[in-house]
């Protein structure tokens, strides 16, 4: 996630025009979906839209000076004026007008249609290319009302994609640590988690790390993992069926502690199991299988039943888990 120093950079850059038309776009998707970053960009947007205020004497002021007061505030020593500097302040006063009528006219950012899957649902629908898209627990995408011209969609979570096949027209996934490039293929993309993945299982894509800008290339059956804090990428195979279980409302627990299988149910139905009295050995106890088209309570009898452990839901949405014992 980008530090507030870099949030700041990034709305300059934007402000000043600074940014490629395609920057500007997962920009603009970027400030719908991270409230922080929306409070710094307004914050500047406000500050940049006031220079010059009319009551005050004309002058010209650069960003920097700008910046400078928005995180110091203190007087800032006078400048004169040259011809020079008043054809910038012109430029930048008509640059700011303009900016006025395209913030108002661009909202929500140009991404007018806006998909969730709901905790513990899994939500598929279909783009205007027909290219199909199954979207997991809790995950949403943003998609330009456009799409047929520019085939671009925003991701927060993680889907599966069934896309339609358009050599003239890429279609591109947008995710805060890369984007994924195809033409006609099938690929699941998490990102929501440290460890954010692209796993293909049929065709091929092209990801684009951002930071890095370094570009991978995937086959059937390889994945791309991304740690999102060590900047670590790893190239491996994977199983599609187990992977991409989720979108065919499979939950599939393999081999797996407790501990750490946990928020995979979580996610999956939507409600929040914890181990009661944080019990070390339900915690360190490993499960084993895979429950499909399941209901809540028909898991839970079944997690009882090869886990030996009891069940007993609390409150609302909240499930604890503790040790077996007989009557």
């Amino acid at each position: 996630m980008l530090n507030v120093s870099q949030k700041e950079k990034k709305c300059v850059r934007y402000l000043t025009n600074e940014m490629s038309i395609a920057e500007r776009s997962v920009f603009e998707i970027e400030l719908s979906l991270d409230d922080e970053l929306l409070a710094v960009f307004e914050n500047f947007q406000t500050i940049w839209m006031n220079y010059p205020n009319s009551e005050v004497p004309i002058r010209t002021i650069s960003f920097e000076e700008i910046i400078t007061k928005y995180n110091k505030p203190e007087k800032i020593k006078s400048v004169k004026i040259s011809i020079k500097k008043k054809a910038v302040f012109s430029m930048a006063f008509l640059m700011v007008f303009c900016l006025g009528f395209y913030f108002i006219g661009m909202t929500p950012s140009g991404y007018t249609n806006h998909k969730i899957a709901l905790k513990g649902q899994r939500l598929t629908f279909k783009l205007p290319d027909s290219s199909t898209v199954i979207l997991n627990s809790g995950s949403e995408v943003k998609y330009s009302s456009d799409f047929s011209t520019q085939r671009a969609i925003w991701l927060q979570g993680e889907a599966f994609f069934k896309v339609t096949k358009n050599t003239n027209s890429p279609f591109v996934v947008h995710t805060n640590g890369f984007d994924v490039k195809v033409l006609g293929t099938e690929f699941n993309v998490s990102s929501n988690t440290i460890d954010q993945t692209v796993s293909l299982a049929k065709g091929k894509v092209n990801v684009l790390l951002k930071e890095s800008k370094d570009e991978i290339n995937l086959l059937p059956n390889e994945e791309l993992v991304w740690n999102s804090k060590t900047k670590l990428v790893i190239k491996r195979n994977f199983d599609v069926n187990k992977v991409a279980a989720w979108k065919d409302n499979i939950l599939i627990l393999d081999d797996e502690k407790f501990e750490d299988a946990l928020p995979k149910i979580n996610k999956f139905y939507g409600v929040n199991f914890i181990i009661k009295d944080a019990d070390a050995a339900i915690a360190n106890q490993h499960i084993k299988g895979a429950f499909k088209n399941l209901t809540i309570d028909e898991f839970i009898s079944s997690l009882e039943f090869i886990s030996e452990v009891s069940i007993t839901k609390t409150i609302q949405n909240n499930i604890e888990i503790s040790k077996y014992h007989e009557n």
